[in-house]
């Protein structure tokens, strides 16, 4: 990618503007690469969105961050548990996952799941989807839900 600089001139009040195209260096360039490399990615996804990232994802951890409770009711086939609301057994059940692997993160509506999945990003994961409607979204557009044991991390 080339750059374009500006020199501005000021001579005798007049304002001159002189542009030069800058070479490509590869010092920039790679740089520039690396930065997109490692751009992290928080997303808010519909059901459908979500679903493709299931199957798609390599080594994605699905995490469903509602109560026990409403866990038992049903959820995603796959999914780990971690009550968001334990906190202590949250944080550390998040400090568990390498930072490199990708993150679906769900809840009853979305709020929850989206609290996590920002502190998810802020804790250095680089790339965390948060189904944007939660579980009760993902049964309305027809997908199925679950019951039985969680997976691990």
């Amino acid at each position: 990618m080339h750059r374009i600089s500006l020199a501005c001139l000021l001579v005798s009040c007049n304002l001159m503007i002189s542009c030069v195209e800058a070479p490509p260096t590869a010092v920039s360039d790679a740089t520039e690469a690396s930065a997109t490399t490692t751009k992290a990615v928080i997303k808010d996804v519909s059901a459908a969105e979500f679903q493709r990232l299931i199957a798609d994802l390599d080594k994605g951890l699905l995490i469903d961050v509602r109560t026990p409770e409403e866990w038992a009711e049903g959820h995603l086939k796959g999914a780990a548990h971690k009550d968001y609301w334990k906190e202590d057994d949250f944080d550390a059940a998040m400090n568990t996952i390498p930072r490199d692997r990708p993150v679906l993160v769900y809840c009853a509506g979305g709020g929850r799941s989206g609290l996590a999945a920002n502190e998810l990003h802020q804790g250095g994961h680089l790339e965390v989807y948060n189904l944007e409607d939660g579980i009760t979204g993902w049964q309305d557009a027809g997908y199925p839900v679950t019951t039985g044991p969680a997976a691990d991390f």
